[in-house]
C-alpha cells in the first residue's frame, strides 16, 4: 500500500482528519481538487484589494479540544470578537441589539417589550440546558434519536429534549415572548425551513454547545485574514503532524479491489493505494458519483439519491467606499461590527422559504450583513470596506444558465432591499459578486450548493446522518469512510466530523493515537 489513509477533499474537516490520522502514526495523503485548501472556508480576493471569506465567514463553532490539539492559537490564529453580535433594524426605524452582556441585551429588548426582557433569561437558560444535552454527543459516534431521548428521560432536561425533537421555532418563541419583533430577531431556522417545521431545533442545540465553549474563551467572531487563514493553519498543523497534502489533485473515483475501498483513481488515471479512504465530499457526491454503483447495495444507493438537499443559500459580496448609514441607528457606532439581521417577522421567514422551495428567488429574502473589515483593516483598501450579505433562501436545482440569467436582477434587488434600511448603501457599492448555489457547487464541490452537505433536519441528524446505513462515519463499502459536514454532528466549521471519522479509522486500523498535548493559551485579537 502507498498510504494507510487517503482523504478526498481538503476542506476543514479533511484537514482535521489528516492531522489526527498522522498524529496516530499513519501514513496520510490528503488530496484537494482545487489550487488551495479550504473548501467552503477560504479567503478570496474577489476584487483588487478586497479580500472576502467567500462561503463560511465566521469562526463560531470550532471545537475547543480540536483547536488545542492542533495548536491553532500557537500557530497564529487570531479572532476578532464581535460586540454586539447582532443588530436588527426594522423598516419603521425601530431596532434591537443583542450584546455579549445579557444585561445590555435585556435593556435593548425592554425598549420593545418589558415582558420579553424579563423572559429573556429563561429563554437563554433553555439553550444552555439544550447545549448541555447535546455536548456529550459531539466527540463521539452519534446516538440514534431513540437513544438520545431515552438518555434524557428521567433527567432534569427530559422536557427540553422532547422540545428539541418535536417542537418548532415558532412554538418555542411563542412560549417565551410576546413581541413579534423579538420573535423575528430570534427566529433563525436555517435548514428547517419554515418556523412551523418540527425538529429543526436540534441543530441549534449542536450550535449552542459549541459556540458557548468558544465564547467563554473569547474566540467567537471573525478570524484575522478571513476563514482562509483558519484552513491554512489547519494544513500547517496536519503537515507538521506528518500528513502529506496535495492541491490541484482531483479524484476521479474511489478505487475498489476485492470488494473493499483500497485507494483512489486520480483524474489523470493514476491509482494511489491505501488501507482506508476518507471522503470529505458530501455523501451524495461520494456515494453516488465517486463510487461505481455495482459496489453499493441498490436500496442504499436509492436512499442516497433521495437525501434531502433542499436548503439553498447565497451570498452577495460587496466592495464599498464606506459603511451603511442605518436609518434605525444612524452614524458611527457598534452596530457596524455586528451581524445585521433584516427580517420583519416570522411570517417573513416562512414566505421566503416557501418561495425558494417553489423554485423562485424570494421577493424579500432574509438578510444577514457582516462587515469584517471593521475589525480586520487589511481586508479592504484604506477608507473602504468588505460587506457580505448572507441570503435566506435561494432556489436549488436551477441550471447554471438559468441562474446566470437572473444574476444582475437578484444583485440589484438585494442592494435595493438593504437601501430601504440604509438609504446610502447603493451609492457605497463599487463592485459586487453574487455567490449562488451553482458557484458554491462548482468552487467548493458541494451538491446543489448545500453548505451543510445535506439538510440539518431531524430525519438527517444524530444516528440518521446522513443515513442510518452510514451514520457513524463508516459506509457499506468496507474501507470507505465519510468525514465531512454530511456526518454527525453536522454542518458548520466545527472540525468535529473530521475528528470523529479519524478516530473511527484509527480504531479500525488498530492504530493508537498519540498523547494529547497540553491546552494552548487562548486570546482574542484586537483591531489592527
Amino acid at each position: 500500500m502507498d498510504y494507510d489513509a487517503i482523504i478526498i477533499g481538503c476542506g476543514h474537516n479533511g484537514l482535521v482528519a489528516a492531522f489526527y490520522l498522522a498524529r496516530a502514526g499513519l501514513r496520510v495523503l490528503a488530496l484537494e481538487q482545487g489550487p488551495k485548501v479550504g473548501g467552503a472556508a477560504t479567503t478570496d480576493e474577489l476584487f483588487p484589494g478586497f479580500r472576502f471569506s467567500t462561503c463560511a465567514h465566521s469562526f463560531v463553532l470550532f471545537h475547543p479540544q480540536i483547536l488545542d490539539d492542533m495548536r491553532l492559537v500557537d500557530l497564529g490564529l487570531r479572532v476578532f470578537r464581535r460586540d454586539p453580535p447582532q443588530f436588527h433594524p426594522f423598516a419603521d426605524g425601530e431596532y434591537l441589539l443583542a450584546w455579549n452582556d445579557p444585561e445590555l441585551t435585556r435593556e435593548s429588548i425592554a425598549r420593545v417589550s418589558r415582558h420579553d426582557a424579563a423572559a429573556y433569561d429563561d429563554y437563554d437558560k433553555f439553550w444552555a440546558d439544550a447545549a448541555a444535552l447535546f455536548d456529550p454527543y459531539l466527540l463521539t459516534p452519534p446516538p440514534t434519536l431513540g437513544e438520545f431521548l431515552r438518555t434524557a428521560e428521567g433527567g432534569p432536561h427530559a422536557a427540553i429534549a422532547h422540545t428539541l425533537v418535536t417542537g418548532t421555532r415558532r412554538q418555542l418563541l411563542d412560549d417565551y415572548f410576546e413581541s413579534p419583533r423579538v420573535k423575528a430577531s430570534l427566529g433563525t431556522t436555517f435548514d428547517a425551513g419554515t418556523t412551523e417545521n418540527a425538529g429543526g431545533l436540534l441543530y441549534f442545540a449542536f450550535a449552542a454547545a459549541l459556540s458557548s465553549q468558544l465564547g467563554q474563551r473569547g474566540l467567537v467572531g471573525f478570524p484575522q485574514g478571513g476563514m482562509g487563514a483558519v484552513t491554512r493553519l489547519l494544513r500547517q498543523a496536519a503537515e507538521a503532524a506528518g500528513a502529506e497534502v496535495r492541491t490541484s489533485a482531483p479524484v476521479a473515483r474511489v478505487h475498489v479491489a476485492d470488494g473493499n475501498a483500497r485507494g483512489v483513481v486520480l483524474a489523470d488515471g493514476a491509482v494511489v493505494s491505501a488501507r482506508a479512504v476518507l471522503s470529505n465530499a458530501d455523501p451524495q457526491r461520494t456515494l453516488a458519483h465517486l463510487v461505481s454503483p455495482e459496489h453499493l447495495p441498490q436500496p442504499f444507493l436509492r436512499a442516497v439519491r433521495r437525501l434531502r438537499i433542499n436548503a439553498g443559500y447565497l451570498k452577495l459580496h460587496c466592495a464599498t467606499t464606506g459603511l451603511p448609514d442605518w436609518r434605525a441607528l444612524p452614524g458611527d457606532g457598534p452596530q457596524h461590527g455586528a451581524n445585521v439581521r433584516i427580517c420583519e417577522s416570522l411570517d417573513h421567514i416562512d414566505l421566503a422559504w416557501n418561495q425558494a422551495r417553489a423554485g423562485h428567488m424570494p421577493t424579500e429574502p432574509i438578510l444577514g450583513l457582516v462587515c469584517p473589515s471593521v475589525y480586520d483593516r487589511k481586508a479592504a483598501p484604506p477608507g473602504h470596506h468588505t460587506i457580505s450579505i448572507w441570503v435566506e433562501y435561494a432556489p436549488v436545482g436551477l441550471a447554471p444558465n438559468a441562474w446566470e440569467s437572473q444574476r444582475a436582477r437578484i444583485t440589484d434587488a438585494l442592494i435595493a432591499q438593504v437601501a430601504r434600511y440604509a438609504p446610502n448603501f447603493p451609492d457605497l457599492v463599487v463592485d459586487a459578486y453574487l455567490h449562488g448555489p451553482p458557484e458554491i457547487e462548482a468552487r467548493a464541490g458541494m451538491t446543489r450548493g448545500n453548505m451543510h452537505h445535506v439538510d440539518m433536519t431531524i430525519d438527517q441528524m444524530l444516528g440518521a446522518r446522513p443515513l442510518p446505513g452510514c451514520a457513524a462515519y463508516r459506509t457499506p463499502l468496507d474501507g470507505l469512510y465519510l468525514c465531512g459536514s454530511g456526518c454527525h454532528p453536522g454542518g458548520g466549521v466545527s472540525g468535529v466530523p473530521g475528528h470523529n471519522a479519524a478516530e473511527t479509522v484509527i480504531r479500525d486500523l488498530n492504530a493508537v493515537p498519540a498523547a494529547r498535548p497540553p491546552r494552548a493559551t487562548i486570546g482574542a485579537a484586537r483591531p489592527a
